[in-house]
């Protein structure tokens, strides 16, 4: 593929990145590429950029096998919720929020950008709360990579952080629609949250 048909860079990795994806060496991840398990291209420079959805369809379609399938006759299952930070204190804090204000939410943890996309490469989950300042990925590059995939989207995405707007919006801004909250977070903010999301029916939103 030549630059002139390359996917915008933001929804592409390096070879490094990939390998630390799919948590294998870069010459695995090379191999993959030229047998056309990942899509890939070279830039001007070179330099070979891989198709972030297609690590994530590729880690997707590894894991399938280890998902049992839920029995038509199971009741409902529970809302799923992936909360990313990098502060074991915090995550703890958004567990412990979420449970409460999602009704015994599933919650699986990620301590940065990288992992989170794994995570969600192996099951998208129906609410992704993220941590902005976070090392390796921030969660900045960690949204604008989730929002540019067609499918496999969590249904609502929250934002938090303790920086000012001004500098958010100086680093970037939260891509749209996504949610974002200020910490410490407070079980009626992310009531509000998830209220306007209408991800479940009878919240109340707290900014009204």
């Amino acid at each position: 593929m030549n630059d002139a048909n390359a996917p915008d860079a933001r929804t592409s990795v390096s070879t490094t990145e990939a390998a630390a994806l799919l948590g294998v060496s870069k010459p695995t991840v090379q191999r993959w590429v030229d047998r056309g398990h990942l899509k890939a291209w070279k830039t001007v420079g070179h330099h070979r950029r891989i198709e972030l959805a297609s690590v994530l369809a590729f880690i997707a379609e590894k894991s399938a096998g280890e998902v049992a399938p839920m029995p038509r006759s199971a009741a409902p299952r529970a809302l799923t919720v992936l909360i990313v930070d990098d502060s074991p204190e915090d995550r703890t804090l958004l567990r412990a929020l979420a449970v409460r204000v999602l009704f015994g939410a599933t919650v699986d943890e990620a301590d940065d950008g990288f992992a989170a996309l794994v995570a969600i490469g192996r099951q998208v989950p129906d609410v992704l709360i993220t941590d902005i300042m976070m090392p390796h990925m921030d969660g900045l590059e960690m949204l604008r990579h989730v929002c540019a995939l067609e499918t496999g989207r969590p249904r609502v995405i929250v934002a938090v952080s303790n920086l000012a707007p001004a500098r958010i919006a100086e680093l970037g801004g939260v891509p749209k629609d996504v949610l974002l909250l200020r910490k410490p977070v407070s079980e009626a903010a992310l009531l509000g949250a998830m209220g306007r999301s209408g991800l479940v029916a009878g919240l109340p939103d707290a900014s009204t």
